[in-house]
């Protein structure tokens, strides 16, 4: 496991991709809830094609870690298979042209970008212990960990249809090492009206009726589906 330190901002490569985007995409409006933002949290978000992590790495307040396909950190041929064979032809739907080109192009620089980010790698193997214990160094320096636990397979929809359970366990491995519940908080990018909609907080303790991982991510998937529909005054 690479060293993990607390982060209070991105490195100076970032932070320039971060203010050309700004010049040529107008920021989206903050929309939260009443409540401060803790200062460590597991954020749960709507991946929205590559419009969501683009939009919360750039405009959120907060520094999020993000959680991401392991291919995005391994060598050239496997990120250019990754993006061009899952994530813009078989998620975005895009012709095999324009895959082509935005994996080729995309994957050269891609690696750089998610290291810049500090990525953590997410795996549906036995690795994935890999992804929880750099996801609890994150959060013991006070890093905070976005997660988009939509299953993807068949394509980004606003309407989320099903979660992954990894954020609740990830939640469960810290009340376990700390004694203490992390925050879990809801993000939805509204693309159509340029919006980040922040939700109210919630830990485990919300859901002490079950410790089903999948039936609490269940709430959460609901939760996140509410938000895309309400208005601002009802978060």
């Amino acid at each position: 496991m690479k060293k993990i330190t607390s982060i209070s901002k991105h490195n100076w490569f970032i932070r320039f991709v971060k203010s050309v985007i700004r010049t040529f995409r107008k920021a989206p409006d903050i929309i939260s809830s009443k409540e401060p933002l803790p200062n460590t949290a597991i954020f749960i978000a709507n991946h929205c094609g590559a419009a969501g992590p683009i939009s919360l790495n750039i405009y959120f307040p907060k520094i999020l870690v993000p959680w991401g396909a392991h291919q995005m950190m391994e060598n050239y041929s496997s990120r250019w298979s990754y993006l061009y064979q899952t994530f813009y032809r078989k998620k975005l739907k895009y012709s095999k042209l324009c895959s082509f080109i935005l994996a080729t192009l995309f994957g050269l620089i891609s690696k750089i970008l998610y290291n810049g980010v500090h990525l953590v790698a997410t795996y549906p193997d036995i690795r994935v212990r890999e992804t929880i214990e750099n996801s609890l160094e994150h959060l013991r320096h006070q890093n905070s960990i976005v997660i988009f636990p939509e299953d993807s397979s068949g394509g980004y929809k606003d309407e989320i249809r099903s979660f992954h359970s990894g954020f609740v366990y990830l939640a469960y491995q810290f009340f376990k090492k700390t004694g203490t519940h992390i925050p879990i908080i809801p993000l939805y990018y509204h693309r159509k009206y340029g919006q980040i909609l922040i939700g109210k907080a919630y830990t485990l303790a919300n859901f002490s009726n079950t410790k089903n991982r999948k039936q609490i991510a269940e709430q959460f998937r609901i939760i996140l589906n509410k938000m895309a529909k309400i208005y601002p005054s009802e978060l």
